[in-house]
């Protein structure tokens, strides 16, 4: 009975490696990876073909790694590949996520043990996986809701309310005192504060009414009342 029942496992694993091994099949299982991984990055939560792209590699290298071959080399290829992969999002690392990724395709085609195939198919699902980029990001204007964790995306314009540095311009047409003489910078006082000016060109003596005329950033312009 022992011996029957390892028989008919030994059968259902030969059938599952035999059809999952078929170049269509493979294909279909690698499109439904790559495809369903950019799928899963533009979606806020879990979805259903984040799973199933899951499943479908697991799938893909529990039928090759039956065939034999190159297993090892193929398995730690993968799992490297796909801790630099992790690596380079949370690290923000172009070059770690790059690396990571050259690993798993090399894996991938080392376990098929048909390189020139499945390079192919590889460059199929490449060209299929930058149309759903294109169609993600400029069609549907969707962001990648991981990235935005780690990117600052609020504006820092003057429409925002942000300003570099701290705006003085309710000061035009103010009237203040120089506190001291203007060469032609000096301090002026506006009620109980004290502030850095400039004239046009003109010097002005300490104690003098002036004006303020202009307001540019942190430049701020007087000029005498009496002109």
């Amino acid at each position: 009975m022992a011996f029957s029942d390892t028989f008919i496992l030994g059968s259902l694993l030969i059938s599952f490696r035999d059809v999952v091994t078929m170049p269509l099949v493979a294909f279909i299982l690698l499109a439904l990876f790559f495809l369903g991984c950019i799928y899963q990055l533009f979606s806020e939560r879990v979805s259903i073909i984040g799973i199933l792209s899951v499943v479908a590699i697991l799938v893909f290298y529990s039928a090759h790694l039956l065939v034999g071959g190159n297993n090892g080399i193929a398995l730690i290829l993968l799992i490297v590949g796909i801790v630099f992969l992790i690596m380079g999002f949370f690290i923000i690392g172009a070059f770690l996520g790059l690396f990571g990724a050259i690993m798993m395709l090399i894996s991938i085609i080392i376990v098929s043990g048909n390189a020139l195939l499945f390079s192919l198919f590889l460059l199929v699902i490449f060209i299929l996986g930058a149309i759903e980029l294109v169609i993600f990001m400029k069609f549907k204007k969707r962001k990648i809701p991981f990235l935005s964790r780690f990117i600052l995306t609020d504006a820092t314009d003057a429409e925002s309310g942000y300003t570099s540095f701290d705006d003085r311009s309710d000061l035009v047409g103010e009237t203040a005192t120089t506190m001291t003489p203007f060469r032609p910078a000096g301090i002026i006082r506006h009620g109980e504060e004290r502030i850095d000016a400039v004239t046009e060109g003109a010097f002005i003596e300490s104690n003098v009414k002036v004006k303020v005329i202009e307001v540019e950033g942190t430049r701020i312009v007087v000029r005498p009342l009496e002109e």
